[in-house]
């Protein structure tokens, strides 16, 4: 966690705004003495935006407690999409995440490109180069109408090989949201994802999974080796970026708070 909380780092320790059964704000400001940084999540725009009233609210609490945000925004958008017409709305889903989250200024944003139009895709698509296509003009789309800088659009690490959309990533100049937990589930080798994709990541979101494959759980679910691997190698190279423990519930977040103050030394 950085120096705010009493112990001095480059990176930020955050977490979801979806710990308790409650709106952002409550969950906001149960989180400001435990974390630097909150991962605001917009999963749809189409239901349950918070408010202008809420936004200045969080706005408070971040003055308050010295926390950042990141905006996490909809998970319906498919920016990538072959069907040109959920293409562009994909692209209004996004925009409508980012203009809502503006007066936060928010560290970063992730968004998903699928390979399809959907988490999941059992394959990459048959033409690549028009794949990347479609997310280049997606994701020119965005900087263009938000005017939100390259770097503050954090294409996530997803369930293929990053690289396959990485060009078009260093061709915008934008950043990486790296989904370490993902990779830690799917058996990928933690060290050298952080050797190939540290330099253009933001964001890593952190979290454990389940023997019965439920992701997204307490670290106690999460290879120690590995976890402590990820935090030294993130001190060693004195990465500013935010760390989020990408946990839905209090006990999985606690637990995990918990072991990294453990493998940190204090």
């Amino acid at each position: 966690m950085s120096a705010a909380h009493g112990r001095p780092t480059r990176f930020r320790l955050g977490t979801t705004s979806f710990i308790w059964p409650d709106r952002m704000a409550p969950n906001v400001r149960r989180l400001g003495p435990l974390v630097d940084d909150v991962e605001l999540l917009l999963f749809s725009v189409d239901e349950d935006l918070p408010d202008a009233a809420e936004v200045a609210e969080l706005a408070a609490l971040a003055r308050a407690h010295a926390l950042s945000f990141s905006v996490h925004t909809p998970l319906d958008a498919s920016l990538a999409s072959e069907d040109e017409a959920r293409r562009r709305l994909g692209v209004d889903k996004v925009r409508r995440a980012i203009e809502w989250g503006r007066p936060l200024a928010p560290s970063g944003y992730p968004v998903h490109v699928y390979l399809g139009d959907g988490e999941h895709d059992p394959a990459p698509p048959r033409d690549l180069d028009a794949w990347r296509a479609r997310a280049t003009r997606s994701l020119e789309a965005l900087l263009a109408q938000t005017s939100v800088a390259p770097r503050a659009l954090c294409v996530e690490c997803l369930d293929y090989d990053f690289a396959l959309v990485a060009p078009v990533v260093r061709a915008l100049g934008l950043s990486m949201a790296l989904d370490v937990g993902h990779l830690m589930r799917d058996g990928h080798g933690l060290v050298a994802a952080l050797d190939a994709w540290l330099p253009l990541a933001r964001l890593i979101q952190l979290h454990g999974t389940r023997p019965d494959g439920r992701d997204h759980v307490s670290l106690t679910h999460a290879p120690r080796a590995e976890v402590a691997a990820l935090l030294r190698v993130l001190d060693e190279r004195g990465w500013d970026g935010v760390l989020t423990l990408e946990v839905f519930g209090e006990r999985d977040l606690m637990e995990s708070l918990a072991l990294v103050r453990e493998l940190r030394g204090g």
